[in-house]
């Protein structure tokens, strides 16, 4: 389907609804009201069929348009079937109102097969993340954590990490510690590559399925984190004594007699790594 950007002005009369829709009537008093005062903010969707056009996206713009009594109404030319048409509307209206996790969920399954990610977010205003989280959980059957999501359970990204888990016994495990624990889908994210990795390596019957449970996950969890941070404090400490060394050899090497001291020791010749090191400080 193509669809141009250039506007240009159609005869209301040559316009097809194919799809028509009952409307709240206090808020169409007051697009009309609007469109009266300001005019037209948005040009109406149509798609030309022979000498006339059948109507994609606009159809209350177009209907105030009539009330006031215009003749031709802006409007923007794509090319797309009947069934593109009534489907371009169908979303337009889904768009427009609230819809309830379930309808939701339902309508992401039935655009996939045909839309993007980008544009089935663009049209029900949900995040891209959201579409791809409830596709893919859709695609691999997991019944369970859509239900989920429907309920409000679960953020669909959180889903996703919970669904790439290999048994369902872990799926269980993670998605207790998030209603329990209150993790983010990052954290959870963690657990769940924690776990795998360590099945994967030798402490594997440590980790059997069966002592798999949330109080294990979070444990094992802030374990790896404290073992993450005590990394990261003795790498902090030993690049603090590098720089503490590396700035004293470059303050010693700048003094005549201690450079002479070395020169006549034959130490003068400092290895390559140390020189570069000082270098940089210099620079720096």
């Amino acid at each position: 389907m193509k669809r141009s950007r250039k506007v240009v002005s159609v005869p209301i009369s040559t316009i097809k609804v194919l799809n028509s829709r009952d409307r709240n009537r206090a808020r169409f008093k007051e697009l009309v009201r609007s469109i009266g005062a300001l005019g037209l903010k948005r040009p109406i969707t149509v798609s030309k069929r022979g000498g006339a056009y059948d109507l994609a996206c606009g159809e209350g713009r177009l209907e105030a348009f009539t009330v006031l009594k215009q003749t031709n109404i802006p409007t923007i030319l794509t090319e797309a079937s009947v069934e593109d048409c009534i489907l371009m509307s169908l979303i337009e209206n889904i768009a427009r109102r609230r819809h309830s996790p379930v309808e939701l969920v339902n309508e992401i399954g039935r655009l996939a097969k045909q839309y993007t990610a980008a544009d089935i977010a663009a049209k029900l205003d949900v995040s891209p993340d959201y579409v791809r989280g409830i596709t893919y959980l859709l695609k691999h059957g997991e019944e369970r954590l859509v239900s989920a999501v429907e309920r409000g359970i679960i953020p669909p990204t959180l889903a996703v990490q919970i669904a790439k888990a290999k048994t369902t016994k872990l799926q269980g495990a993670l998605l207790e510690a998030y209603v329990s624990e209150h993790h983010t889908s990052h954290q959870i994210a963690k657990m769940r590559k924690l776990v795998e990795q360590r099945h994967r390596g030798a402490m594997k019957e440590q980790y059997a399925d069966e002592q798999i449970n949330s109080a294990a996950l979070v444990r094992a969890y802030r374990q790896e984190v404290g073992r993450q941070q005590l990394v990261s404090r003795k790498a902090d400490l030993a690049h603090g004594r590098l720089t503490f060394i590396v700035n004293a050899l470059k303050k010693l090497l700048s003094e005549r007699m201690f450079a002479s001291l070395l020169r006549q020791e034959s130490l003068d010749k400092l290895p390559l790594p140390v020189l570069r090191r000082i270098s940089s400080v210099e620079k720096s």
